[in-house]
This record gives C-alpha cells, structure tokens and sequence, in this order.
C-alpha cells in the first residue's frame, strides 16, 4: 500500500524536474535580458550625467574652470567633488569651498535622477534657485549655504520626501517661507539665517516632529512664535534673534527639554523668560538680550551647570541677582547689563573658573567687589559700570594678568586707584570714571603699554599728571577731566602720536601748552577749558576745527581758534620767558652754589686739618662739587621727583623736598 502511494509521488517530482528543466533556457534568458537592459539604462544615465555636468561647467565663470580642470572625459566618477554609488550613476556633488561662479539654472537636474547629496556652499554662486531641484527625488542633504542666491524658496518641494538636512542661510533670498515646507517631514535641520525672508513664520513646521535644529536667525520675520512649534520635541537648537518676532513666549517653551541651543535676542518679546527652560540640565547656549523681558531671571539656571555663554542684558529683569546665580563650570561668557537687578555680587561668580566676559553694568548692584575676584585668572572683560558699588578698588585684581578691559566707571568708590593696576601688561581699556577716587594718578599705569583708552575723569584726583603716562605709546583715548590735577602739561604728552582724543577741563592745571603738541598729527579733539593755561595753542588740527568752548575759562590763551584772540609778539616774548626765566634762573642757582662752595673752600684750608677732618665733612662735600653726582642724589633723593615730594607748585615750574646723602634737606626747583 505504502509501495503504490509512492510511486506516483515519485512521477510528480520526475514531471516537475522535466518542466523546470524546460523552462530554465528561458527564465535565463529573461534574466540575461534584464541585466541587459539595466546596464543599458545606466549607461545611458551616466552619458546624460557627463552631459549636463560638463554643459553646466561650460557657463560657469572661467575662473572657476581651474577647480574642475578634472571634468574630462565620459567617467564622472573620477572627477572633482563627484561620488558614484556602486552602479557608477552620480550619487554625491559637494563642491563647497571650491570658489566657484555662476548660476544653477544652467545644470540639469532632472539628467541626475540618482543625486543624494548637493553641496555647494561658501561659493559666489547667484541668481535664483531653480524650481527643476524638485527633480532631485532622492536628494537628503542640500547645502547652498554662504552664496549669493536671491528671489523666493520654491514652492515645489513635495518631491523632497527623503530630504535631512536643507540649509540656504547666508544668502540674499526673500519673501515668505513657504507653507510647502511643512511636508519635508524627514527634515532634522532647516537652516535659513542670514536672509530677507519676511512674514510670520509658517504653522506648518510644527509638522516636522523630527527635527532638530531650526535656525531662522537675521532676517524680517514678524509675528509671534506659532504654537505648532511646542510640537518639536527633538529640538536641540532653535535660534531666531535678530528678527521682528513680537508677543508673549507660548508656556509650551518650557517643555523643550532637549534644548542646547537657545537664541530669543534681539526682537520685540514681552512678558517672562521661561522659568523651566533648563530643568533638563542641557541648555549650553542662551541669549534673549534686546527685548522687553520683565520679571526674574530663570529659577531653573541658578542650578543649570551645563552653561557655557548667557546673554540677558538690555531688558527689564529684576530680583535679587544674589539668588539668581550659581556655579557653572563650562561657562565663559555672561552678560546682565542693562536691566534692573539689585543685590551684592555672589561670591558663586569666583567659582566659574573659565569665565573670560563678565558683564553687569547698568543695573543696581550695590555693596563692595569682592576681592575674590582676583581669583578669576581667565577675565578677559570685567565691566561693572553704572551700579551702586561702594568700598574701594580691590587691589587683587592686579592678578588678572589677562584682562583686556577693566571698567568700574560711574559707581561710588572711594580711596586711591591701586598701583597694582600698573601689571595688568594686557590691559587695553581701562574706565575709573565718575567716582569719588582721590590722590594721585599711579606712574605705574605707564607700565600698561598696551593701553589704548583711558577715562579717569570725574573724580577728586589731585597732584600732577605723571610724565610716565607718556609710554603709553598706544593710547588713542586720554580723559582726566574734572578732577583736581595742578602743575603744568607735561611736554612728554606729546610723544603720544597715536592720541586721537585728549580732554583735560575742568582741573587746575597752569603753564603754557608744550610746543611738543606741534607734532600730535593723530590728535582730533582736544579739550582743556576752565583751567589756568596761558599762551600760544598748537597749530595741530584739534585746535584749527575746534570752538571757543574747549579753551573757554583759562588764563590768557591765543591763536588758531577763530574766535579766540590772535597772539601777538608780547604773548610769543612771554611764552619765550617762561622757558627762559627757569632755565636762567637754574644756570644762576648754579653759579651761587659754585660760589658759595669755593669761599667755604677758602675757609675751610685756613682751619687746622684735624678740624676739618673732624667736623666739617659735609662742607668737604660741597668744595667737592660733583654736578653729576649732585643731580643723581637729588633724583634719587626724590624718587625721580615724585609727586609726594612736591612741597608747592609755581606758575613756573614745582618745589621739590630733597634729603641728599650727606644728611642735607635742600629744595629743588623743577620747571
């Protein structure tokens, strides 16, 4: 029985291997064909390809033939910036960076049906973007970035199905992102900055939920925010300053926590900054600086350490900035001018050891700054300007051996200006104005050669100006204006040839404007009204485009200023005798010393030896004369005349206080 039902088992199987061995001439030479008829197709794709690659590299500038001297021959594949998938069909053209000009209108696109990838950023590419990239089915990454493209985003996109990364930013396109835009629903990044593009932003990007980052920075945008973006919770980035974006800040914000990047400056927002937006201890960047932000700074950043740069300033912000700030390891750059945020400075700042920008003027920031802060070894810019601050100027921070700007103007501090400020050899700008600051100007700022501003004006500094400010070799900007300054104008200043401003009102300074100011050819404004000068003015061009207000409530000044009295031959003589008179009266104080030494000589040798030998050592000092050792000893006596010497000021020179070596106090004319 089993025996029967086998052997038809056995026929079947016999009749299907006949049939099949029937069939296989033909199923392989249906394959064959097939093969045949793909390698044609390819073929015939690639000779299309090397066409209207070639055509379009035949209208592009000549200047840009040098980058595609490899376009030869009938293989692409071995060309410049040209990839091939296994078929040999063009898959990839990245020419970016590659100074190409011209326009694309001129390449085919529908002849490069397999195209993946097109990039051609950071060229000199112009014109519009042509409608026929909707050829570009499988197109995922288009990069036309840092061109010059202009005109409207076409609004065929619906063929880019495929399409994860679209960047235009850094052109000249305008008019409105297209609602079509919403359908590129595998988009991870949409990149428009830097273009005119006008109108509200579409509410059909809320249907892009993949993506990632949206950058619509600088352009024309208004409107406010559309709700559908509270759709895209894989947001890491999403940047829109610099816009004309207006309204409240839709609470939906708060729930993007994947957030990286977040960049709100520079628009027309009202209301309050979003309190949560780092609970999920992710954000890193975060600007909304230039809007109208009221309220407290985020809670949710007292705690957020992975900042790296915050921008905040120039909105109405209050509360206790005490409160507000924590410890940020990564972060370098924070900025809270400009608002109104009161409380002492949190020693948590000290912490932030990389910090190089630290900015909080304009607001109401009282108590004293820490010493602490000297600490902070990475400040580049520490700019405390316009608060409350009392106490005086921390001498610490002439440890900050990398600080670029220092300003402190416009507080209430108190004492003297640190001469420990004289280190900071780095030091380009440096603003103490508008305080209550006294005693002199330190010489060792002289030792700031890297200085370029410096404003001391509005203070109660007194004494004279040191002759050290003139190794100041870079400096453009110098105002020490309504202080309490006496002496003369050093002639040294004049040795600033890269000083562009110069405001010296407001003091008591005396004397005639050096001749040396003859040669400031960089000077462009000057002003020294309401002090004692008297005089001939420079014919520099400060003065020559000057008015009567910058020498107004002064001694007797003349000249170049065409409402200022003309200088006559008495106020040349007497400009004359003001440098002869002391250098006479120099060369006569001499000739008495002379004198008086060579009678105490004769004295001297009618006395015993003994007696001279015993007690008249120091008359042996002078019957020695020396007037290079004398002016050494009295330079040193002085400390090279410094102002705490000074014992009075003439209309002619300072008196200066000496103990030589002998044990003698004699007074010193400099002039």
């Amino acid at each position: 029985m089993a025996s029967s039902q086998t052997q038809p088992s056995m026929m079947f199987l016999a009749l299907v291997l006949l049939m099949l061995m029937h069939e296989m001439p033909c199923l392989a030479s249906s394959r064959s064909s097939s093969l045949v008829a793909l390698a044609g197709a390819g073929k015939q794709t690639r000779n299309e390809e090397v066409e209207a690659l070639l055509k379009w590299k035949s209208k592009v500038d000549s200047e840009s033939h040098s980058t595609l001297s490899s376009w030869n021959g009938s293989n692409p594949c071995s060309w410049h910036g040209i990839d091939c998938n296994p078929l040999g069909s063009v898959e990839s053209l990245n020419l970016s960076d590659s100074a190409i000009r011209g326009m694309l209108h001129h390449l085919n696109f529908s002849k490069l049906p397999n195209l993946v990838a097109l990039k051609l950023a950071n060229n000199s590419l112009f014109g519009n973007i042509p409608p026929s990239l909707a050829y570009l089915a499988k197109l995922t990454h288009l990069d036309l970035s840092r061109n010059n493209f202009s005109g409207n985003i076409p609004t065929q996109l619906r063929s880019w199905q495929s399409l994860q990364v679209l960047d235009f930013s850094y052109n000249k396109l305008s008019g409105p992102i297209p609602q079509e835009i919403g359908n590129l629903t595998s988009l991870l990044t949409l990149a428009l900055s830097e273009n005119n593009f006008s109108g509200s932003i579409p509410h059909s990007i809320g249907k892009l939920g993949n993506l990632a980052i949206l950058l619509v920075d600088d352009n024309n945008i208004s409107g406010s925010i559309p709700s559908s973006i509270g759709n895209l919770s894989k947001l890491i980035q999403l940047n829109l300053r610099v816009n004309n974006l207006v309204g409240f800040l839709p609470p939906w914000m708060n729930n993007l926590t994947f957030l990286t990047l977040l960049r709100l400056s520079d628009n027309n927002f009202v209301g309050q900054l979003p309190q949560e937006i780092c609970s999920s201890q992710a954000l890193e960047f975060f600007s909304a600086s230039n809007n109208h932000f009221v309220g407290p700074i985020p809670r949710s950043l007292k705690n957020c350490s992975t900042l790296r740069r915050v921008r905040l300033q120039s909105n109405l912000l209050q509360g206790n900035i005490a409160n507000a700030l924590g410890v940020y390891p990564y972060l370098y750059y924070l900025e809270l001018s400009n608002n109104k945020l009161y409380g002492e400075l949190p020693l948590t700042l000290v912490e932030c050891r990389n910090l190089t920008t630290l900015k909080i003027s304009n607001n109401k920031i009282s108590g004293t700054i820490p010493p602490q802060l000297g600490n902070m070894n990475q400040l580049h810019i520490l700019d405390l300007s316009s608060n409350d601050i009392v106490g005086e100027i921390p001498k610490d921070l002439g440890k900050l051996k990398l600080l670029l700007e220092l300003l402190l103007d416009y507080n209430y501090l108190t004492g003297h200006i640190p001469q420990e400020l004289g280190t900071l050899s780095s030091l380009q700008k440096l603003y103490i104005a508008g305080n209550n600051l006294s005693g002199s100007i330190p010489r060792q700022l002289g030792e700031c050669l890297k200085l370029q501003f410096l404003n001391l004006s509005t203070n109660s500094l007194d004494r004279s100006i040191p002759i050290e400010i003139s190794k100041l070799q870079s400096l453009e900007v110098l105002d020490l204006s309504q202080n309490l300054i006496v002496g003369e104008i050093p002639g040294q200043l004049g040795l600033l040839q890269r000083l562009e401003t110069l405001n010296l009102s407001h003091n008591q300074l005396s004397g005639s404007i050096p001749s040396t100011f003859d040669d400031m050819k960089s000077l462009t404004s000057i002003n020294i009204s309401y002090n004692e000068l008297e005089g001939p003015l420079p014919n520099i061009l400060a003065f020559r485009n000057a008015t009567i207000g910058v020498v107004r409530g002064n001694k007797g000044l003349c000249g170049v200023i065409a409402s200022l009295k003309p200088c006559t031959a008495t106020n040349m003589n007497k400009k004359l005798l003001l440098v002869l008179i002391p250098t006479l009266g120099g060369l006569l104080s001499l000739l008495l010393v002379v004198g008086a030494s060579s009678v105490g000589c004769r004295r001297v040798r009618k006395t015993e030896a003994s007696s001279v030998v015993g007690s008249n050592e120091n008359l042996w000092a002078v019957c020695s004369f020396d007037g290079r050792m004398v002016y050494e000893s009295i330079i040193e006596a002085t400390d090279e005349f410094d102002a705490k010497y000074c014992i009075g000021v003439g209309g002619h020179g300072s008196v200066y206080k000496a103990k030589l070596q002998t044990g003698e106090i004699v007074a010193v004319k400099k002039t």
